[in-house]
């Protein structure tokens, strides 16, 4: 019986990646997400509509796209392919890149704008056949084009395909035969009437997806037999936004919580709104206090607008400056400043989030913005603890911790009915427990849970709860509760990487690897500024990936900025190891021994549901010298 909100249809899956995408990325991280962009915008997205597709995702660097016909999948899978030939003639041969191509036909599960099922598993597969710049499809696509299409299909016989229990029949279209100028053309149905803007949105889910530059890249597009919400872009809109850390203008720097947490709290609230994607906050602060152009910041944060301003205080009053720009040509498109009563600081928050959506689309004029912009407390003391609080626990250290809770302790008495504040308050008793700060862990993770629970009580709708309950089940092993809560904070805010990073964790320990690292990466698409614990988890996925020197690559970051979390050390170690980086391993290893004196190789990744994927881990520690 089908799930609420599910239905099944026949549909023909395309999937499309990349060939060699983590060598270009090697070579050039921010030349090849431009290059990836541009052509993702400029030729899949039209490409797609004209056929009357619809893309459906995008995980990594490949492209998932629904089609109601299999003839019109295939020419579009054709036209693509002679598309990235026109398109690399120009481009010098370290820059080229090539799409791989799988198409399958059969029946699929649809459910809230994604699609699931064996049909989306063997399109994977079978793009994993292809070589670059060539097409292959299943018996059950040839079947219905063979007729109708003149193209050169080539029987590669029967397939036996990883994870699939039957070999399918294969064939191909080879890209020699699919770049040659006498091919004729494929004809594309006549365009009717209201795709145009359906293609536009599409177009623009594609290019949100690859938000800023990023650290660490996938060598395969991963997707896996339960392909979920991970890889789904962050909005169905163009509307890409990066809200600058406003100035503090106070002439006092105790001050730049204040202008700090404002700008948090407006990036939460524009970030309430679907049809539009907001950068993270952690994305914009490379850039604070930096006087660069804002067609540079737009490049490479790949936002289209640009929100900035200023904030301050004097005395009882606060004054409130925001620009709103056009980051492609730097144009500003409006400006203004508001002068208030600081008890009137969250009318302020309301009116710029308010004005910047309305700028940027006419249509959410008519969303009740009190859902999406909700106020947390009318009580300015206590909203001011709470940036207070969110400063000292930034520091990420155990005084930091305490004085944090202490003061949200404060909040919750000025406003016992603030979802917000018992909503942090459980992110701190999580991050204590998990951080080795406590002498009774498992206490302290039952009184997070208690916390946002208390939070979700208040507010259903409060992203960071619902992350936090998601974290802490996991860490009681509790995984099917932990991936519903990551899955709830999902829905709610799409773009919230602390969300998508909760549920990377659930699925590693359940040993859904490939899954875990797609959605771990999506996360640091919107927030490269990823925490210790987030960091720990890739580490471990790409250790079992066997991706090492991601692994190295991530670590190494990640104990540099976390130089005191007791764990990092280990997978780097591990991962080292298997490099046949020994010198390296083993000094990985000693200052994990140092910072972590009790560590104990039986127990370490005893929180695997599959104890083989625990075997691995301590066999790559074994070889780093840890026993």
């Amino acid at each position: 019986m089908a799930a609420p909100g599910t239905s099944r249809r026949l549909a023909t899956i395309l999937f499309a990646d990349i060939d060699g995408y983590s060598r270009l990325m090697r070579a050039d991280e921010e030349q090849t997400l431009d290059d990836l962009r541009a052509h993702l915008a400029e030729l899949v997205a039209p490409v797609v509509e004209r056929f009357h597709g619809r893309i459906v995702k995008t995980v990594g660097d490949g492209v998932l796209v629904e089609f109601g016909s299999a003839v019109e999948a295939i020419r579009s899978a054709v036209e693509l392919q002679r598309g990235m030939f026109v398109r690399n003639a120009g481009t010098s041969v370290d820059r080229r890149q090539a799409f791989r191509i799988g198409l399958h036909l059969g029946d699929i599960i649809a459910m809230d704008d994604d699609v699931f099922g064996d049909t989306v598993n063997v399109a994977a597969r079978l793009q994993n056949e292809a070589e670059p710049g060539s097409v292959v499809l299943s018996d059950s696509v040839y079947e219905q084009v063979r007729d109708k299409l003149a193209l050169p299909f080539r029987d590669l016989g029967r397939r036996a395909l990883k994870n699939i229990d039957r070999p399918i029949r294969v064939y191909s279209l080879d890209a020699a035969a699919l770049a040659r100028s006498d091919q004729p053309p494929v004809r594309a149905a006549r365009l009717f009437p209201g795709r145009r803007l359906a293609a536009i949105a599409a177009a623009a889910a594609v290019a949100i997806v690859l938000g800023v530059t990023v650290a660490y890249r996938s060598t395969e597009p991963p997707l896996d037999e339960a392909a979920g919400v991970f890889g789904r872009p962050p909005a169905q809109s163009g509307l890409s936004v990066a809200v600058l850390v406003l100035t503090n203008q106070s002439g006092d720097p105790a001050q730049d919580y204040f202008s700090d947490g404002l700008t948090e709290d407006i990036t939460r609230a524009l970030g309430r709104f679907k049809q539009i994607t907001v950068l993270s906050y952690g994305a914009v602060l490379p850039f604070r206090g930096k006087e660069m152009p804002l067609s540079e910041i737009g490049r490479a944060l790949h936002a289209r607008y640009l929100v900035g301003g200023s904030v301050r205080r004097m005395g009882t009053r606060v004054r409130v400056t925001v620009q709103l720009s056009d980051a492609a040509n730097g144009t500003q498109l409006w400006a203004e400043q508001y002068d208030d009563e600081l008890s009137d600081i969250f009318a302020v928050q309301e009116r710029i989030a308010r004005r910047v959506a309305g700028t940027l689309a006419s249509s959410l004029q008519q969303i009740a913005l009190q859902q999406s912009l909700r106020k947390p407390t009318d009580n300015l003391d206590a909203y001011d603890l709470l940036l207070r609080s969110r400063a000292l626990a930034a520091d990420t250290t155990r005084a930091g911790n305490r004085s944090a809770r202490d003061l949200l302790d404060r909040v919750t008495l000025l406003s016992p009915t603030y979802a917000e504040a018992y909503a942090e308050m459980a992110d701190l008793c999580f991050q204590r427990a998990t951080f080795g700060w406590s002498e009774f862990p498992e206490e302290d993770i039952d009184t997070a849970i208690r916390f946002a629970q208390k939070a979700i009580e208040l507010d259903d709708e409060n992203v960071l709860a619902h992350g936090v309950l998601a974290r802490a089940y996991t860490a009681l092993q509790k995984y099917d509760l932990g991936l519903a809560e990551s899955e709830r904070a999902l829905q709610i805010n799409p773009s919230d990487a602390e969300a998508s990073l909760a549920r990377a964790a659930a699925l590693l320990w359940t040993g859904r690897i490939d899954e875990s690292i797609a959605a771990a990466e999506f996360a640091v698409h919107l927030n490269p500024n990823i925490g210790p614990e987030a960091a720990l988890n890739l580490g471990l996925a790409y250790v079992l990936g066997r991706r090492y020197a991601d692994a190295v690559r991530l670590l190494e970051t990640a104990r540099a900025r976390y130089p005191a979390y007791p764990l990092l050390d280990f997978p780097l170690a591990g991962a080292y190891a298997e490099l046949g980086r020994t010198a390296d391993a083993l000094d990985a290893a000693e200052q994990g021994r140092r910072k972590n004196p009790y560590f104990d190789l039986a127990t370490f990744g005893s929180r695997f549901q599959d104890s083989t994927l625990q075997r691995r881990i301590e066999a790559s520690l074994r070889k780093a010298g840890l026993n």
